[in-house]
């Protein structure tokens, strides 16, 4: 009984007053600086979902990580606290993220209006029925684009755009969005054939569309959607200020029941959550090490996070990785602030922040052959490059040395965006895989040639099949740049073949103190 007074105490009580804090926090922040005053330049789908998923990790780890270790969880994989922290995490962020929903829909009324123009000086509000309105459909501009998805971009998704000028009125906008889906692993030529296809339909479909099917209109926030119709906008009018231009979206629904159910599962949800998180700190007994350690305030024996944020320290044993580490990050995070989708931009996004592609590169602008390793199309993306990097530079660092380690990296990447814009006439190329396969064709080299010592080469032998190989393989159903994989690989190993015949006693020295945990 003392047991489960002490877990309630320690953990429980600790998990409800965070939990709570964090949710009222989020939706405060972001009804007042962003639905009330509108003056977080960031999209709808970072403070709906990804910051949402994201915020509860900050408290977890400076107020409960401490704490849940309390309970003995740990499992034979070493992975049981962890899993706490992810359940924790996940019933801080499913409310907030339900109560997006909620908030952002429930702080708007339903404006009637006679006039169009009356929208411009109602620049606060979302929602509006119009009482009469024409559109002029023969003046319609339309974007079309596409964006991948899914954990190797295997889903290949097609958007096409119609902004519908409405008769009488300027910079305001009937929008219509047609989309389709499929896999991004079939050929290009097939690719090209269902494109063709739904152009097509979506022509077709827009021409018989009605415009009076609508009961209200909603006006579209900072979203990729809307910036869909920006672009449709500008194929017409190149000069105009974006700001000022305003995208009304028809709904047919009864404006009285858009909320549903959501106020009622914000509290549902939090009560799940709460409910299985109070089994989850009963159920294990408690570490009396641990707990003793805890009152006495002393450190974690095991911190995992600080392990992380040494490997990430720039000054620390491993400079280079933590330097390529974290400019990758922080390109990703500009990239965000910037408007791009955080989990698939578009090509034209992509090219337009240094991309790389072989029409601009052979007009001069060589600079996008380096700007492109350091962009990632998505938070996924950059997350398994990351993994890559930080496992083949750690090997490599201590054999090479932080700044040949960093020329390296960057001439691997040259190498094979070279490779890329060679072999794709028409491919946007980005992301850091081309310079990590140059790390790994170094790796390669000094395991063929035998620089590291017998005692690492199974473990580098393993990371190469697992991490190259299988990369490599994927590549060949498509979705991924494997000109670029490729061209880093032989590049790498060309450029250790060439270290190795200068120096490879002073390599052989330097792999044999180098540490084999990864």
């Amino acid at each position: 009984m003392n047991n489960n007074k002490t877990k309630i105490q320690e953990v429980y009580i600790p998990f409800l007053i965070v939990s709570i804090g964090t949710i009222l926090f989020y939706n405060i922040f972001r009804w007042a600086l962003d639905i009330k005053h509108g003056i977080l330049p960031l999209k709808e789908d970072l403070l709906n979902f990804w910051i949402p998923f994201t915020i509860p990790w900050i408290p977890i780890l400076i107020w409960l990580r401490r704490r849940i270790r309390i309970l003995n969880i740990r499992s034979k994989r070493d992975n049981g606290y962890f899993i706490y922290q992810f359940a924790v995490a996940a019933a801080i962020a499913v409310p907030i993220i339900i109560s997006q929903n909620y908030i952002e829909k429930s702080s708007f009324d339903l404006i009637q209006i006679n006039s169009l123009e009356e929208i411009k000086e109602l620049k606060k509000e979302k929602y509006f029925k119009i009482n009469y309105f024409e559109i002029d459909r023969n003046s319609s501009l339309t974007f079309s684009t596409s964006r991948t998805s899914g954990r190797y971009n295997d889903n290949l998704n097609f958007y096409r755009y119609f902004a519908c000028p409405f008769k009488f009125s300027q910079s305001i906008w009937y929008g219509i969005e047609f989309k389709k889906n499929l896999s991004n692993r079939i050929s290009d030529a097939t690719k090209n054939s269902e494109y063709r296809r739904f152009i097509k339909k979506s022509t077709k479909d827009f021409d018989n569309y009605n415009f009076n099917d609508v009961t209200y209109f909603e006006k579209l926030g900072n979203s990729d959607k809307r910036d869909g119709f920006i672009e449709a906008v500008q194929r017409g009018f190149t000069e105009i200020n974006e700001k000022q231009e305003i995208i009304l979206i028809p709904r047919t629904d009864n404006f009285n029941n858009r909320l549903g159910s959501s106020f009622y599962w914000i509290f549902g949800s939090f009560g799940i959550g709460a409910i299985i998180l109070l089994a989850m700190v009963l159920i294990p007994k408690i570490d009396e090490q641990e707990l003793t350690d805890f009152k006495k305030n002393k450190p974690l024996k095991e911190d995992d996070l600080k392990d992380v944020l040494s490997f990430l320290n720039p000054f620390g044993e491993n400079k280079a990785t933590a330097i390529l580490l974290l400019l990758n990050i922080i390109v990703f995070i500009a990239m965000i602030f910037s408007g791009l989708n955080i989990v698939s931009p578009t090509p034209l996004e992509l090219l337009e922040i240094g991309g790389s592609r072989r029409f601009e590169v052979l007009n001069g602008e060589y600079w996008r052959l380096i700007t492109s390793i350091f962009i990632h199309s998505g938070v996924l993306h950059l997350f398994m490059n990351l993994i890559g990097l930080g496992l083949g530079s750690s090997l490599l660092e201590k054999v090479l040395g932080s700044v040949k380690l960093i020329v390296i990296y960057v001439i691997c990447g040259i190498l094979a965006s070279l490779a890329s814009i060679y072999w794709h006439d028409n491919t946007i190329s980005v992301g850091a895989s081309g310079a990590i396969f140059g790390l790994y064709g170094l790796i390669l080299a000094f395991t063929v040639f035998k620089i590291y010592p017998n005692y690492m080469r199974g473990m580098t032998w393993m990371l190469l099949g697992l991490y190259a190989g299988i990369s490599l393989l994927f590549g060949f159903f498509g979705g991924i740049d494997n000109a670029a994989h490729f061209g880093g690989l032989i590049s790498g190993f060309v450029i250790g073949g060439i270290l190795i015949l200068i120096d490879k006693e002073e390599l052989k020295k330097n792999a044999s103190q180098q540490r084999t945990e990864l």
